[in-house]
């Protein structure tokens, strides 16, 4: 049995009650419909301000199942395209292994911060459950803007991933935007980890060029950690997009998306009317931190 996304669903527990399919790796029932849950809240607050495809059907896997329906190969990972939404039951080992690789560079009070809001040691798995929203605002892309050969291609990184930035930045305002209008109270468990590890420095990272952010993913010998310092850093600039211009951020870049394929230049010049400091911390990106 499938259902559209050429994996078979058969093994899997299939979750009722939502206006879309959700489908659970056995004994994670309860996790699958928090998670769906939460899908669903994104969802509706995201359509009150862009226009949404159907929401495709999510997948919420144990290990067991991770490696034929996921589309990367690290397990936890959250991520979506226009046929699935797949998120793990467990967090990913991507996120003990990030504290773990920046914590001798943190201050003490950095330290600090890390274990009064996520424990200690650091458990990231709160924070990883909130990135659902960032994969929901992925559905609203364009992803002629990631691919040169237009939408309907399968594949997950594109072939033109040179505005891979520009498109991380969209999701993580639509995450922001969220998460302050509908779950503040999640406001220090989104934010903390991402301020603290941003502002650590980025000569630990082998790849700081934006235009390079998807090497750090691609690369043969990449663990994530770098690709997820870059996703951190593009959060903190979502953040201030959001506090200076709200949901207005989130439609001029959608609307960017949607519209001609246009140079770096045009790209920051968008940003630049929308927010000059954040324009200017791409133009010197990374040396200048907000």
């Amino acid at each position: 049995m499938s259902f559209g996304v050429d994996v078979e669903i058969a093994d899997l527990e299939s979750i009722e009650d939502f206006s879309f399919p959700v489908f659970s790796s056995r004994g994670g029932s309860d996790r699958a419909r928090s998670v769906a849950a939460r899908c669903d809240r994104a969802t509706a607050w995201l359509a009150s301000h862009l226009e949404m495809p159907p929401t495709p059907p999510l997948f919420v896997l144990g290990r067991q199942d991770w490696h034929r329906i996921a589309l990367i190969p690290q397990y936890g990972l959250p991520h979506a395209s226009r046929r699935q939404i797949v998120m793990g039951q467990e967090p990913s080992d991507i996120w003990p292994t990030m504290t773990s690789t920046v914590w001798p560079d943190l201050s003490h009070s950095a330290q600090e911060r890390l274990q009064d809001v996520y424990g200690t040691p650091p458990d990231l798995g709160a924070f990883a459950d909130l990135l659902v929203a960032h994969e929901i605002t992925h559905l609203a892309d364009n992803p002629a803007w990631l691919d040169e050969r237009g939408p309907g291609s399968e594949t997950f990184w594109g072939n033109t991933p040179r505005l891979l930035w520009f498109v991380e930045l969209f999701a993580n305002v639509g995450l922001h935007g969220y998460i302050c209008e509908r779950e503040p109270e999640s406001l220090p468990t989104l934010e903390t980890v991402f301020d603290v590890i941003w502002h650590t420095s980025p000569a630990r990272w082998p790849i700081t060029g934006l235009h390079r952010m998807h090497e750090s993913a691609t690369a043969a010998d990449a663990d994530g950690t770098n690709y997820v310092w870059f996703e951190f850093g593009l959060q903190v600039l979502a953040k201030h997009l959001w506090e200076e211009c709200g949901a207005t951020a989130l439609e001029s870049m959608s609307s960017t998306l949607h519209g001609p394929m246009l140079s770096d230049d045009q790209i920051v010049g968008v940003l630049e009317e929308l927010d000059p400091v954040v324009a200017d911390s791409i133009r010197s990106w990374p040396s200048t931190q907000i």
